[in-house]
C-alpha cells in the first residue's frame, strides 16, 4: 500500500493519560505506512455535552472535521470509537436539520471555518478493513501469535457505520487477517459497564467482571478491545471487576492496535504492552 497521510483526532483519554492507546495506534500506523498528522487546536468530541446541549455537542464534533479540512486534509482518523460515533452522529443530525446546520455554520464562521468543507472521518476499522484491506494486513504479518482471542467490540463501535452485524464482521475479519482465531463466546456483545461507573458503580464492575469471566470460561487467550473507556473497565479496573463476580484469575486485555502491532512484528514495549495493568506477560510475546 502506498504511504497515506491522515490527520488524527485523539480525543480526551489518549491525551489525558492513556499512553498505551496513543502509542500503539501511532506505531501500528507507521508499520502500515500511514503518516499521522496531529492537528493544532483539538478539542472535545462533544460526547459529554449530548445530554446538556445537542447543538454544542454537534459543534465540537463538526469543528474537528472542519479544522482538518482547513489544514488541507481530506480524511480524519478518529481512533476512539466514541469520538468517531460523535462525528457520524453529528453529521447525520446536521444533514436532517437546516436549522441546526445554520446554527453550526455561524459558530464555525466565527473561527474562520467552513461547514461546507469537512474532512471525512474514518475510524480504525475503516482504516484497517477498507483503506489498508485484509489482504495487505495478511502480507504484513511478521509474527505468528497463535492466539484465540475474545473480541469485545463495545457499544460505540457497533453503533457507527453500516450496522452492528457488519461492524462486528469487519472487526473479526481484521483480526483474522493477522492469523488470530476470533470465535463467538457468550456475552460477546455485552456492555463493559463504563456507562454506569458513576451512577451505579457496583453494577458497572459486575458487568465488566461478567465479560471477563465469560471470556475465561470460553478458554480464550485474551480480551481485545478498541475503546479506551472499555479498556479502562476491563484492564484498569480488572481486579475490582473480577472480585465483583467471584473470580480470582486475571486475564490479559489488549487494545486492537496493540495485538495487531505485535502481529506485524512490533515489540511489546513499542505498543505499550508494559503499560497495561492486566497480565499481558502471560501471553509470552517477545520473551
Amino acid at each position: 500500500m502506498p504511504e497515506v497521510e491522515l490527520a488524527v483526532f485523539w480525543g480526551c483519554r489518549a491525551i489525558s493519560g492513556d499512553i498505551a492507546f496513543e502509542l500503539s495506534v501511532r506505531r501500528l500506523a507507521e508499520a502500515l505506512g500511514v503518516r499521522l498528522v496531529d492537528l493544532e487546536g483539538q478539542s472535545c468530541c462533544g460526547e459529554p455535552l449530548r445530554s446538556v446541549s445537542i447543538p454544542a455537542s454537534c459543534y465540537l464534533a463538526i469543528r474537528m472535521m472542519a479544522l482538518a479540512a482547513r489544514e488541507g486534509h481530506k480524511m480524519l482518523l478518529v481512533p476512539c470509537p466514541k469520538g468517531y460515533y460523535m462525528m457520524s452522529w453529528s453529521r447525520e443530525l446536521m444533514s436532517n436539520s437546516a436549522e441546526l446546520r445554520e446554527h453550526l455554520s455561524k459558530a464555525l464562521e466565527s473561527e474562520g471555518l467552513d461547514i461546507s468543507k469537512l474532512a471525512e472521518p474514518i475510524d480504525l476499522i475503516g482504516l484497517l478493513h477498507d483503506l489498508v484491506g485484509p489482504e495487505a494486513l495478511s502480507r504484513a504479518v511478521k509474527r505468528d501469535l497463535g492466539l484465540r482471542v475474545a473480541v469485545h467490540p463495545g457499544c460505540y463501535l457497533l453503533r457507527s457505520g453500516g450496522g452492528a452485524a457488519e461492524r462486528l464482521s469487519q472487526l473479526r475479519t481484521v483480526l483474522g487477517a493477522v492469523g488470530l482465531e476470533v470465535p463467538y463466546y457468550p456475552g460477546m456483545l455485552d456492555c463493559c459497564g463504563c456507562s454506569l461507573e458513576v451512577s451505579r458503580p457496583d453494577a458497572a464492575l459486575t458487568l465488566a467482571g461478567s465479560k471477563l469471566k465469560a471470556a475465561q470460561e470460553a478458554g480464550l487467550s485474551c480480551l481485545v478491545v478498541s475503546c479506551p473507556a472499555c479498556f479502562h473497565m476491563l484492564d484498569g479496573r480488572q481486579e475490582e471487576a473480577l472480585a465483583a463476580v467471584g473470580v480470582k484469575k486475571p486475564m490479559p486485555v489488549l487494545y486492537l492496535s496493540q495485538v495487531l502491532g505485535l502481529a506485524l512484528g512490533l515489540e511489546p514495549d513499542e505498543v505499550g504492552l508494559n503499560l497495561n495493568s492486566s497480565p499481558t506477560e502471560e501471553l509470552g510475546i517477545g520473551i
